[in-house]
């Protein structure tokens, strides 16, 4: 009995016992995990602050703010170090906006860049200005390392390291204007050594001087200054006026883009003879992309001009009469007849020699070319001298004459049968010539130099068909 009652109590004791063990365990638990809990809260405020201290102290400063909208949402101490202002008054001045903080005159470029980088990489790196807010003459040149984020809730967020490299800029800007310097005199010598009897030119853009190196008829080199040179006219005074709005064209295109160039122009210097000069100029631009300096070498090339004018002439020109010849004349006539207005009034004849075959064939051919000499030479006497008289081949030829008349076409066309009219002789031979003409206007009977062409040979056809030795005026109303 005792041995029963005392089992019983063992039993129930050892449940209690089994349970206050249990409620000890959990408490233990409980405590170990709160100490866990308030040591990672204390290694994350150390790491917060490590990390505050960290990000004052870096050079430069940093911005996050949503690619999307643009809002600035954190900005560190070191960029406020940089503006000398709190973060209250930076975010009132810039609204809040990454796309206010950046220059007006720099948005348009940093969204372009940020757009095209951020299309392949998540990471941005640009530079751009931004205006201080104490002066708006301080201008602060920023480098901009970004990468972009998206969070938990979907937004896109770039992480900003900002760097003030205004101090550097200036420094780098100083070393390339020096440079500049030094590459402006290298070009301008090396001209000068190329072509050391030249006309030398240094325009001074701020200035308007216009310095002029030449050398004397001893060989010795003078410079001289000549103020306002552009802006006064002083430098263009000299060039010949034809030549005027060519160098007026390639002076602009010098003072709007750096580079090189060629200009060619007539001049006359100190009283002298237009010469014809050939101009090699460099232009240079300054720090703010401005044209600041035109530099250049002037070569006398009038020889060269005269000799390509002689090749010219002897290309355009028909060797037995001196008048144009059939290509020369097309050209011409077609190019003045594409320029005229639709009231212009022009004449065109075409001019045949009669019985020129027989004085070949009866007299000779040296006299036959003594002919067409003889018919060139009278056509020529006519005919004004700023009228286009070409040889078309063997006996025909052709005459454009520029605003003119009815009355003055037929005076002429009646003064030429005169001129013409006449016995060729040789010996105890002779053959009696005249000539035919065709006569068509334009732009009555033409508005271009084919279709002008056929009316003045058609007319020309009816000349011969009429018995020769007289004119015919096309009529387009009896075809």
């Amino acid at each position: 009995m005792c041995y029963t009652i005392e089992c019983f109590f063992s039993e129930d004791h050892r449940e209690d016992t089994t349970a206050n063990m249990s409620e000890q365990t959990v408490t233990e638990d409980s405590i170990k995990e709160n100490s866990e809990i308030e040591e990672l809260k204390r290694q994350l405020k150390d790491t917060r602050e490590e990390l505050g201290i960290l990000l004052n102290n870096m050079p430069g400063g940093v911005m996050t703010y949503d690619a999307d909208t643009g809002k600035i949402l954190y900005v560190n101490e070191g960029l406020l170090n940089i503006f000398g202002c709190g973060e209250e008054e930076f975010r009132a001045h810039f609204m809040d906006s990454f796309f206010l903080f950046v220059m007006k005159e720099d948005r348009h470029r940093v969204k372009e860049m940020i757009d095209a980088q951020t299309q392949f990489f998540d990471h941005v790196e640009i530079s751009y200005k931004v205006m201080g807010l104490a002066d708006k003459d301080n201008i602060i040149c920023l480098n901009h390392r970004a990468t972009l984020r998206t969070n938990d809730e979907g937004d896109r967020i770039f992480f900003c390291v900002l760097t003030d490299e205004t101090e550097q800029r200036a420094i780098q800007e100083q070393i390339q204007s020096i440079n500049q310097q030094l590459y402006i005199e290298t070009e301008r010598f090396k001209l000068i050594e190329e072509a050391i009897d030249n006309v030398e030119y240094d325009y001074n853009v701020d200035t308007d001087g216009l310095s002029v190196s030449r050398k004397d008829s001893s060989g010795v080199r003078h410079w001289k200054i000549v103020d306002r040179a552009f802006a006064g006219g002083q430098a263009l005074r000299n060039i010949h006026p034809d030549d005027l709005d060519v160098v007026k064209s390639v002076f602009g295109s010098a003072m709007k883009t750096p580079g090189k160039g060629v200009v060619e122009y007539r001049m006359a210097l100190e009283g002298e003879a237009y010469l014809w000069y050939r101009l090699n100029y460099a232009s240079f631009e300054g720090k703010n992309e401005r044209i600041i300096r035109v530099v250049g070498s002037a070569k006398d090339i009038t020889d060269e001009k005269l000799e390509q004018e002689r090749l010219r002439t002897e290309a355009e020109r028909d060797g037995m009469t001196g008048l144009l010849n059939k290509t020369a004349m097309q050209l011409y006539c077609a190019a003045h007849l594409s320029k005229s207005e639709f009231s212009d009034c022009h004449a065109l004849f075409m001019i045949d020699t009669d019985n020129f075959k027989s004085v070949n064939d009866t007299l000779g051919h040296g006299v036959g070319d003594d002919t067409i000499r003889f018919v060139a030479d009278n056509i020529r006497n006519v005919f004004r001298d700023t009228d286009l008289v070409g040889r078309m081949g063997g006996d025909e030829f052709m005459v454009l004459m520029s605003h003119t008349t009815l009355d003055i076409a037929e005076d002429r066309a009646r003064r030429l049968n005169d001129k013409i009219r006449s016995d060729v002789t040789s010996g105890d031979e002779s053959v009696h010539i005249s000539c035919s003409i065709g006569i068509a206007f334009f732009a009555k009977d033409g508005e271009d130099y084919d279709t002008l062409f056929r009316a003045a040979d058609a007319a020309l056809y009816e000349a011969k068909e009429s018995g020769k030795d007289c004119y015919r005026i096309y009529a387009q109303e009896d075809r």
